[in-house]
């Protein structure tokens, strides 16, 4: 009776591991070039070549099933699919509900936004040129100089009526005479000759020098203003703006710890391009390697990928917690085994990944 006990248990531990090792597995996935990418009704990309590999070399029966972002997230935390093949950025929120495999790449957050004509940033540049504190101060330039060829005039009218005259005509000879000394032409048209003149003239010369310098710094500092604003170099300089992003998306999470309030969440990528391209939003922000797609199928030169790099994500395949133990830790193995090969790094630069 003993032995015919110990008979049963072997051979029903013998059925567990064979049924274990013949489960098929459902591999769920969403379409994120270039990741995973479907051509002819055939999958690829990295991830589809890297999980490829691990399921050979472990012996994994699987197979694939199309979801939506939403319902990748949704299948692993109710165990509807084993495994999510898409790259999902490994986040202390997500591993409550989830088990990652180890990291196979690191990718960055980036910005991508209309890029827009020579045309258009010619006219952004005269407008920001021709600001209101550059009137402003043309305004008070006008308004010195006025004051300075007056005050000559007044001194030079009957002693030098040649060269500036009476009336409306004299101020304006003045006025000639102010604005031709300031920007130190030196015509020699009219000067003025008497005491009272010269020294209003020796008075105008230094002045005129402290008030070009300030008239060009409220230049420059105009065009500064458009430089920064053009340039966006950094994320900060989109914190004021409507920026969009994949909801749930780590990018998504990452925003709403840095308090980004204005960002709009969308499900798919099509759907952040048509938000741009309707100036519902001004850029859009999400991980590097799928903008640098967007930009690769971009002919007609609609977009810029700007140089900006926030965020290190950490991509793995995602698992639900009831998978074996023993399985995720092979999974993983095979994982960092092929990635050190040679393979991975020819097929990542096949990809185009910076």
């Amino acid at each position: 009776m003993k032995f015919l006990l110990i008979i049963i248990v072997l051979f029903s531990t013998i059925i567990n591991i064979y049924s274990q090792e013949k489960k098929v597995l459902t591999v769920g996935y969403e379409l994120s070039s270039p990741f995973v990418v479907k051509s002819n009704g055939k999958l690829h990309g990295p991830s589809v070549w890297l999980w490829e590999k691990v399921a050979e070399e472990n012996n994994i029966s699987y197979k694939y099933l199309e979801l939506s972002f939403k319902d990748l997230l949704k299948g692993l935390n109710d165990r509807t699919i084993d495994i999510a093949l898409s790259p999902l950025t490994i986040t202390s929120k997500r591993s409550q509900k989830m088990d990652f495999s180890t990291p196979y790449y690191i990718a960055h957050s980036s910005i991508l936004q209309k890029d827009i004509s020579a045309l258009e940033s010619s006219l952004k540049f005269i407008s920001a040129f021709f600001s209101m504190n550059f009137f402003r101060a043309l305004g008070v330039l006008t308004i010195i100089i006025l004051i300075f060829g007056f005050l000559v005039w007044i001194f030079e009218r009957k002693a030098n009526h040649e060269e500036f005259g009476d009336g409306i005509k004299g101020i304006w000879n003045g006025f000639w005479w102010s604005a031709v000394t300031m920007t130190t032409v030196g015509y020699g048209d009219k000067s003025p000759k008497t005491v009272g003149g010269r020294i209003i003239a020796l008075l105008w010369m230094f002045t005129a020098i402290i008030v070009i310098s300030g008239l060009t710094a409220s230049i420059s500092s105009s065009l500064t203003i458009y430089k920064s604003d053009s340039a966006n170099s950094t994320i900060q300089s989109f914190k004021t703006k409507t920026i969009g992003t994949i909801k749930n998306s780590g990018t998504d999470e990452w925003l709403k710890r840095n308090f980004y309030t204005n960002k709009k969440t969308f499900n798919k990528i099509s759907e952040l391009l048509e938000a741009l391209d309707k100036g519902i939003i001004k850029a859009i922000a999400y991980d590097r390697p799928i903008l640098q797609t967007v930009m690769t199928a971009d002919k007609s030169g609609k977009y810029s990928l700007l140089d900006i790099k926030y965020y290190p994500q950490f991509y793995a395949m995602a698992m639900n917690k009831d998978l074996p133990e023993e399985l995720k830790y092979n999974i993983n193995l095979k994982i960092l085994s092929n990635i050190e090969k040679m393979d991975w790094k020819v097929l990542l630069s096949e990809y185009d990944f910076d």
